[in-house]
This record gives structure tokens, sequence and C-alpha cells, in this order.
């Protein structure tokens, strides 16, 4: 199952500075490093306050592009992090989230994915979010299922009116604990299949911290444009 997550809004500057101190961290110890990442590690402290000055100058697929690299950089904490919080919430792992992308769509506008995302629905109706009538009529909907059904009568579940906004909740928290400082918008229950989902922006096994050509020409033309502007 895949799970997509609308944005309605983004702070970039609070999203950057909690997360480009880790992506410093991690260039610090590759042995090759391009001009830029060189100089980002020789601002230290000062980076994160350059990156955001900068983001007057960034056009906005580029700080969209910034924010998915930083989110797919920074994945497996976020995805730690959601999946803490879901077991929480459904006292157990009910649901459980393989991978979190983001994927930068025409115009102003972001979306996350949650995918291969693992449900056990056993556990779902048991857990105490699942109690009295809903509960009761959530397990007879399970039970009645046809095993090829079954994951639909899932996705209707957790997409009702009395259970979204509460899940909705919980990812948006736990998201922004991770460091994502945004507000969804909507959530979406989706089968595998039924939608692309993003091409990665780089490989683990190669380029581990390392900033990605199509991410690293546009920060190096704000750069010359703000010391332009400087002069």
């Amino acid at each position: 199952m895949i799970i997509r997550l609308g944005i309605d809004e983004i702070n970039y500057e609070e999203c950057f500075q909690n997360l480009i101190p880790q992506m410093i961290a991690d260039s610090s110890s590759n042995t090759e490093l391009s001009e830029l990442e060189k100089l980002l590690l020789k601002l230290g402290d000062d980076a994160v306050p350059v990156l955001n000055k900068l983001l007057g100058y960034f056009d906005t697929d580029a700080r969209d592009q910034l924010f998915v690299w930083l989110l797919e950089d920074n994945q497996e904490m976020f995805t730690t992090t959601a999946n803490d919080s879901m077991k929480e919430l459904f006292s157990g792992e009910a649901i459980v989230i393989g991978g979190l992308y983001g994927q930068d769509q025409p115009g102003p506008k972001l979306t996350l994915y949650a995918k291969d995302v693992a449900i056990d629905y056993k556990k779902l109706v048991e857990s105490p979010m699942f109690s009295g009538v809903l509960g009761g009529a959530a397990k007879i909907a399970l039970q009645i299922s046809s095993p090829e059904k079954l994951e639909k009568t899932g996705m209707k579940l957790l997409s009702s009116d009395m259970v979204k906004p509460t899940f909705l909740s919980i990812l948006s928290d736990s998201l922004q604990k991770a460091g994502l400082i945004l507000t969804l918008g909507d959530v979406e229950l989706l089968e595998d299949g039924s939608v692309d989902m993003p091409a990665p922006t780089r490989d683990p096994s190669k380029d581990e911290g390392l900033i990605p050509d199509a991410i690293e020409d546009p920060i190096i033309d704000a750069i010359a444009a703000w010391l332009k502007d400087s002069l």
C-alpha cells in the first residue's frame, strides 16, 4: 500500500535549519567533496543562516528540489519517527511504513509518499482507537471481507471520517517532531502500482551525503546573485 500526503504549507526556513546541519555532518566524512560542499563545511555553524539567506534567490523548483533531497537523505529518521508515533497510536505495529519520499510536482506543489506500507488489520481493529461501536463495526467489516477485498476494506476504514483526521494528525505531528515543519492537507491510501512513485534523487551506495548536481547548480547560481546584489 502507498499513502499519499498532500501538503498545504511548508516552513522552508525551519525545515532547512533542522535538516541542513545533518547534511553538512554527512559531507564531512566524505573523501571527495564538491567546491560547494567544501564551502559549507568551512562556513560551519554559519552555513544554515547563509543557506536560509539564499532562499530568497531560489526559484520555486530549486527550493522544492532541495527539500525533496533533504527528505530523501534523512528518510530513515523520518520513517522511524512516523512508525514510532503510529505504534503509540495503535498500541502496536498495526501500520508500518517502509520509506518516505517527496515529489516536486509542476508549479508550487509538493507531495509526500509513504511506500511499502504494511498493515496488520487484526492488530489495527484491536487497538484502543477502535473501541466501542466503531471497533465492533470495523471488526465485522473485516471479518466478512473476502481475502482479495480485505485491503480495500482496510483502506476504506482508515479513510473514514472517524479515523482519517486522527491518522492525518499523528502523521503530521511525527514529521514535525523529526524536523519537517509543514502542514498536511490530506491523506490518501492507494494500492501499490496505482501511482507512479518519484524517481530517487540519489543512490545511497554511491553518493551518501553528497549534493546532486541538479541541486548544487541552483545553489551556486543563488550565491552568485546574492554576491552581485551585495556589491
